[in-house]
Formats: C-alpha cells, structure tokens, sequence
C-alpha cells in the first residue's frame, strides 16, 4: 500500500508539472497559479510524513529542468516554503478552506520572494508588475486544488 500511496502522490505532482508548463493564452499566462506550489502544499499538509521537504526539492528540481531555470532556484523556493508548513501543519489543518487559501497566497508570496531574490543574485532579473500575479489566482483556485486532491486521497486510500 505505501508505494501505490507515493505513486498517487507523484502522478498528481506531475499532473501539477503539465499544468504549470501547459500553453495559455498570453492574456491569461500572468496570472497562471502555482499549481506545483498548490499540490507541494496540500500533500505537506495531509501527509508530512509521506510529502516532506526531500519530496518538496526533488519536485522544485523538477519544474527547475522542465522551465529551464538555473538548477536549484525552485527546489529551494519550494523547500524552504514547506519547510515552514510543515512545522505548522497540524494549525493550518484546522482552519476552514478559505482561511487556508489566505495562508497559500501568503506561502505563495514567500516562495515568488525566495525565487526572485536568488535569480536576482544569479542573472540580475528585474522585477515586472506581473511577477506577484500568480498570488491572486492561487488564492483562488486553492479551495478546488485542496478538494480535488482531498478527494483522490480518500477514493485511492493514501496514507
């Protein structure tokens, strides 16, 4: 049962990598959420002993090597991020889904943060108007994301 539990883990973390790099409309590309972000903090949140910061790296690696990113950037941004959600996973359980989203748009702040501060390190980014967009749109999408993958984990018994 625990390696079908990892492979229902790692199938909806990699759904969460094709929607991240999948085309969309330029109008609409701005404000794209988080998806890996989403699902990096939904399985922190219901499995931390299952989905930790190892997992949380590999998978910021992975969105790393599909956007061709310097190696590292995201796995960190990721890492440090559920770092935090775990240590105050059993808290952020207990409150209502929207409050729970709040808490993701802020978690998403965090992440645009780290991963803005160590590009600027790296290549010397600028910072556009769009950058913090995806916060909005993760805010949002956050209650279908957390009941979407509620659901999977209790129809396929992951634990």
């Amino acid at each position: 049962m625990p390696v079908f539990s990892l492979i229902i883990i790692w199938l909806s973390i990699g759904a969460a990598l094709v929607l991240q790099i999948m085309p969309m409309p330029e109008i609409l590309d701005d404000w794209r959420p988080n998806w890996l972000l989403m699902t990096t903090i939904y399985w922190c949140l219901a499995l931390p002993h299952r989905f930790n910061v190892g997992s949380a790296w590999l998978s910021g690696l992975f969105i790393d090597a599909l956007w061709g990113t310097s190696l590292g950037i995201n796995a960190l941004a990721l890492a440090l991020v559920c770092a935090i959600v775990i240590k105050n996973f059993q808290r952020i359980r207990s409150y209502s889904v929207w409050h729970q989203a709040f808490i993701v748009s802020f978690v998403s702040i965090l992440y645009q943060f780290i991963s803005y501060v160590v590009q600027h390190f790296i290549s010397d980014v600028s910072l556009s108007d769009s950058y913090y967009l995806p916060v909005l749109s993760s805010l949002l999408f956050w209650p279908w994301v957390f009941f979407l993958l509620r659901k999977t984990r209790r129809h396929f018994k992951v634990v």
